[in-house]
């Protein structure tokens, strides 16, 4: 019994296994032949595109690292500098009281009475037969000044003096002369002038900026 079923098994799997025709492809048999190049060229081609991809994809990672950097480098930036001008904010509100009332005090200083312009000059008057001439002076505030206009003051009245000859009126017309050019050089008094609150603070800044920035390139180096 069972030998005889061993034998009708192994009689159905040697029929199932038997091949009854091969048939070939000769299309695909060509291609298969004829194609490893070009197997072999697009096996290239897809690796060239998955490293350009990579590549591309490297390249979008440093892109977008180095606009973060960028970006923190800015804040950075900036906060130091809304730091600095705080600080520059604070001093400078510290320093306008003092500032005020010293650049008040100054401005209030008497500078005192400025020069008038000399007066020297001489009026000459003549009648029929008397000539007078009148002098006009500066007041000297000397000792001799005062005496002198102490005299001419107890006269009273100009002095007559006969007529004078035609040579006294030639040099006294030339010592007009003389005196005029030295009224129209004398120099004026320079005064000075005080910087106002907003241009002093706009130099402070200029300075305390500049000192920074030596400071940086020191710092750099």
């Amino acid at each position: 019994m069972g030998p005889q079923l061993k034998g009708a098994h192994s009689r159905k799997r040697k029929l199932a296994s038997r091949v009854e025709e091969i048939n070939f492809d000769d299309t695909a048999r060509h291609q298969f032949l004829t194609g490893f190049r070009k197997r072999k060229q697009q096996r290239i081609k897809h690796a060239q595109e998955v490293a350009e991809e990579k590549a591309r994809e490297a390249k979008r990672e440093e892109r977008k690292r180095m606009r973060e950097e960028r970006a923190a480098d800015f804040q950075r930036a900036l906060e130091e500098h809304k730091r600095q001008l705080k600080e520059m904010n604070e001093e400078n509100e510290s320093g306008d009281d003092a500032e005020n009332s010293s650049s008040h005090a100054e401005e209030d200083e008497w500078e005192g009475i400025e020069e008038p312009p000399a007066v020297d000059y001489e009026a000459e008057y003549i009648d029929e037969d008397k000539y007078t001439t009148v002098t006009v002076e500066e007041m000297d505030p000397s000792k001799q000044g005062i005496l002198q206009g102490d005299d001419d003051s107890s006269d009273g009245q100009p002095t007559e003096r006969p007529e004078p000859s035609g040579e006294d009126v030639k040099s006294k017309e030339q010592s007009k002369k003389k005196k005029q050019p030295d009224d129209k050089f004398k120099k004026k008094k320079k005064k000075f002038r005080y910087e106002t609150k907003e241009e002093r603070k706009v130099t402070r800044m200029k300075e305390r900026m500049s000192n920074h920035r030596k400071a940086q390139a020191r710092r750099e180096k």
